[in-house]
């Protein structure tokens, strides 16, 4: 199976190199027989390319060549994703004209961006980093995106989810275009969670406020600040000269969320800072961010990151 990394102005080199590691590895389980991959770098115009950290990049071939591939991926990159966009035409033409020709395609992170503009997830599920949902349900309003999700695999088009997602996606190909074994023992290897299926535990809530209603937009700091106080739609009303029905509307509108639920991703936003960065109980951190009752917190915390408290502060606790 031949592979082409496509590799590009700012892109992320753990992403491009992290992938052709794992891959490489599986053709060392192929028992003797021919490599799994044969797996080539390129570029644009076959010339090195700086990456994001400043390291060049040397492919071997260019979009150019005529080279046929049986896949294609994509890595992400770091910078305005407009920019991204649109100094890389060349390459999103030839993404599309790749698929007409029966390529499967694969992107990790913002590369489906790429993916996306070329046309070919059109009408497709697609995931990617999860802090780029808004951008992509405006831009693209025909892709379905899942972003909750690590992999999505249309058969002919494979995305992945954030940055390091890519050894997920990497474990993914070696797993259906190898086996499950060597896909196993990669993973062992490079001591990648194969079983991640989800991002959920990685999104950080941002609150928009970009949504041009300076009345909604007042409400919103009040709760962020008073997050901890007891809560009734009456002391919201008390900050603003909105009747109750054109506030939960107006709300809604601009932040997508009821005001409950806004305060309700505020609390919990603060709850994880308070397990990373902390030693307090989990019931001293339910009592300061505004609740009582531990059990319904602890409920309402799994049921937004799909960890416990306690599965939570052991994968992301930054303290010793």
């Amino acid at each position: 199976m031949k592979i082409g990394i496509i590799v590009y102005k700012n892109c992320t080199a753990s992403m491009a190199m992290g992938v052709l590691d794992i891959l490489s590895l599986a053709n060392t389980q192929s028992d003797g027989k021919k490599p799994l991959f044969e797996i080539e770098i390129l570029s644009g115009n076959g010339k090195p390319v700086n990456s994001f950290n400043g390291y060049l990049l040397t492919p071997a071939a260019s979009i150019k060549s005529h080279a046929r591939y049986d896949l294609i991926y994509v890595p992400g990159f770091l910078g305005d994703p407009l920019e991204i966009i649109s100094s890389e035409k060349d390459v999103i033409e030839w993404l599309r004209a790749q698929y007409k020709k029966g390529v499967v395609l694969t992107a990790a992170c913002n590369g489906n961006l790429l993916l996306a503009e070329s046309g070919v997830l059109k009408n497709k599920q697609a995931t990617t980093h999860w802090s780029l949902k808004d951008f992509f349900k405006e831009r693209y309003p025909s892709i379905h995106l899942t972003p909750e999700k690590i992999i999505v695999d249309e058969g002919d088009v494979i995305s992945a989810a954030g940055v390091t997602a890519y050894n997920n996606l990497a474990l993914h190909l070696v797993s259906k275009f190898g086996s499950a074994e060597i896909a196993a023992y990669c993973s062992k290897v490079f001591l990648v969670d194969s079983g991640r299926k989800v991002q959920t535990p990685y999104l950080i809530f941002s609150a928009p406020k970009n949504h041009g209603d300076e009345e909604i937009k007042k409400i919103q700091e009040w709760i962020e600040v008073n997050y901890e106080k007891p809560f009734t739609l009456e002391s919201l009303l008390e900050k603003s000269s909105l009747g109750k029905r054109t506030m939960i509307r107006r709300f809604k509108s601009a932040t997508g969320d009821t005001p409950l639920e806004y305060l309700q991703r505020i609390r919990i936003e603060k709850a994880k800072r308070f397990l990373e960065t902390t030693s307090k109980t989990f019931s001293e951190i339910t009592w300061d961010v505004g609740y009582n009752d531990i059990s319904s917190f602890q409920r309402l915390f799994k049921i937004n990151t799909q960890l416990t408290p306690r599965e939570y502060r052991n994968k992301f606790t930054l303290v010793a």
